[in-house]
């Protein structure tokens, strides 16, 4: 086959995947726009400029391919950040962030394996690529061979498995090549991790957990009694409406009534940790004074009420159905249950145990079409490092089982080192409330949020030809308040500005420029308007000095603010965090639990307020 019909099928390949992806119509715009500065022949047949690739000397290298695969990665948020006159011109030819970055080596990885399958071109040459991609993912996305749970979390974040024994390691018949730590008795704070046990070529299987295994609304009706009941029982079918529910219900039923031991689900259940003390959920509220100045709190007391209000309603209404529908599945599980054992099962306290298990062990999984919630026994052990060993975590189709699945190779120089999986871009504040742990003060991820206001209308779903074009005004419209906020709502709709419906500031402290542009918009004179209008990137370059100005102002005055809004400054944080490290076994082995509390929440606050630091050195540069 010629290479005119194999760059039409990398050209093929990359267009399906680009329309694919999220705000894929932004994209391209941005594509065009890039297209027309540089004279490169843009199509929608081939947005990401293939055909120049298969027409140039050198043809595909890593640098060519990865840049490509970054833009198609990016989800809204990450876009949002990236959104700039130079996005295709500079940002994306360089790291954008760990997860993207992640996310881009994978659809490298598949886009080398379909061109070797197509058979176009010479094997040689895709094999050379994929050697070099070996090699980048080796250097880039694989955890460093130094990577430990202290290196990774803080010595003082270390939560999830503080003090536990790293000499004790276990097989299972799953996979020869993973081991586990189990949970350490008597130690709340370990929940346990994967090893590596053998050597893994790169995406090799790492690991299978047959789909019967998995706990998740499919298998619960099957395999759960109390599942099968709410099936047959037809005052309680409204219950299936609400998988999180169902699988609240089914595993404190699992857990409480028939116990690990004699359930179906035994593999799981034995290596959950008895309770999750570090999930802010479980904490006392005089812990929960601690995130005072976070949005998180509010989020955190609305859980814990909405699972009050469950529990009553369970020892209330839904416990006598519950019983009378066991019992006429004449299940031996409940012929010994009494109703008042099953109202201590379902106690509030073990309502909190369910929903921190998924909050802190539950994968969003793929099955046959379908997003499901799912435990997955041991593949539930591996933590979190925003670099990663496991590349890709599926459910294989028609009944097959959960597989994960490794970037980079893992050689006989891993061997007996922990694994490691990225749950996703998540900010310290979400690594707390959903898993009860932080990356120490420096996550990569934190965003300072910044609090500007984004109109309701602009994210209004639009036609296609949104993204590009200006909204209509009549004449008489000019000088009324409409008028103005039209002309920027179709600014900030051309541009995408208004992805995320929110704005923030990245962990380097400099401002995005799509926030800069929102400001822009903002506060630009009458007659700034037309300029931004008449410019190829309109609200992206500076105005004039007093707007620009004014925009450093607001910056500046804006996150002193937030600042304002904690009850400790940046000083008081950093002292504190400072002493308690130099406390004897704190965060490693301290039993105080309101310490480890206290200590995750100074450095979640100090991530933050050392973003907005930066921030303002940057307003000072800038003034």
């Amino acid at each position: 086959m010629s290479s005119c019909a194999s760059s039409s099928t990398a050209a093929s390949w990359f267009s399906t995947q680009l329309s694919k992806s999220e705000n894929a119509e932004v994209k391209r715009s941005y594509l065009r726009w890039y297209a027309e500065d540089t004279g490169a022949s843009y199509s929608d047949e081939d947005p990401l400029f293939v055909h120049a690739v298969a027409g140039s000397c050198e043809g595909w290298t890593l640098h060519e391919l990865l840049w490509r695969t970054r833009i198609v990665a990016m989800d809204g948020r990450t876009l949002w950040e990236c959104l700039d006159a130079r996005m295709v011109a500079g940002r994306v030819h360089d790291v954008v962030d760990p997860w993207n970055e992640q996310l881009s080596v994978k659809l490298a990885f598949y886009f080398i394996q379909e061109q070797q399958h197509d058979g176009s071109s010479p094997k040689s040459s895709w094999s050379a690529l994929r050697r070099a991609l070996d090699e980048y993912a080796t250097a880039t996305i694989k955890p460093r061979d130094s990577l430990t749970v202290a290196a990774s979390s803080s010595a003082l974040s270390v939560v999830r498995d503080a003090g536990r024994h790293r000499g004790s390691t276990m097989t299972d018949a799953w996979s020869s090549k993973v081991s586990f730590i189990p949970m350490e008795l008597g130690n709340d704070y370990s929940e346990g991790a994967l090893c590596c046990a053998a050597p893994v070529p790169s995406g090799g299987m790492l690991l299978q957990v047959p789909r019967s295994e998995m706990f998740c609304l499919h298998s619960a009706l099957q395999f759960c009694a109390l599942g099968r009941a709410i099936v047959a029982e037809p005052s309680l079918r409204d219950l299936l409406a609400n998988e999180e529910a169902m699988l609240l219900l089914c595993l404190v039923y699992e857990r409480f009534v028939v116990g690990a031991e004699r359930s179906h689900w035994r593999r799981l259940l034995m290596h959950c940790p008895p309770q999750y003390p570090t999930m802010p959920i479980a904490w006392e509220l005089s812990d929960l004074m601690e995130l005072d100045g976070l949005d998180m709190l509010d989020d955190v007391l609305a859980k814990r009420n909405q699972l009050q209000v469950f529990a009553d309603q369970i020892r209330t209404s839904l416990l006598p159905f519950f019983h009378r529908a066991l019992l006429s599945q004449d299940s031996a599980t409940a012929e010994t249950s009494s109703l008042v054992d099953m109202s201590a099962a379902f106690a509030y306290e073990h309502l909190v145990w369910a929903q921190c298990t998924f909050d802190s062990r539950a994968f969003n999984l793929n099955v046959d079409g379908a997003v499901v919630m799912a435990l997955v026994p041991l593949a539930d052990m591996v933590n979190h490092s925003n670099r990663t060993d496991v590349l890709v975590r599926k459910v294989e189709p028609s009944g097959g089982p959960f597989t994960m699945v490794v970037g980079a190779a893992l050689t006989a120089a891993d061997v007996g080192r922990e694994l490691w999986m990225s749950y996703g871009p998540l900010q310290n504040w979400e690594l707390l409330q959903h898993y009860g742990f932080v990356l120490g003060p420096d996550n990569v991820h934190d965003k300072l949020p910044f609090p500007f206001a984004v109109p309701s209308e602009a994210n209004e779903p639009q036609g296609k030809s949104d993204a590009t074009s200006m909204i209509s005004l009549s004449p008489n419209q000019e000088g009324t308040v409409s008028y103005w906020d039209a002309r920027r709502l179709s600014l900030m709709r051309r541009y995408g500005l208004d992805l995320p419906g929110r704005c923030w500031i990245g962990h380097d402290g400099v401002p995005p420029a799509a926030l800069l542009a929102l400001l822009r918009l903002q506060f630009a004179q009458a007659d700034e308007f037309g300029v931004m209008e008449g410019r190829r990137y309109g609200p992206f370059e500076p105005l004039s000095p007093l707007t620009e100005s004014a925009i450093t102002s607001v910056v500046k005055s804006t996150v002193q603010c937030v600042l304002e809004s904690f009850p400790t400054t940046l000083a008081e944080d950093e002292e504190m965090l400072a002493e308690l490290r130099a406390e004897k076994n704190v965060g490693l082995g301290a039993d105080d639990e309101s310490t480890r509390n206290h200590a995750l929440c100074v450095q979640l606050r100090v991530g933050l307020k050392r973003i907005a630091s930066r921030t303002l050195e940057w307003c000072a540069r800038h003034s």
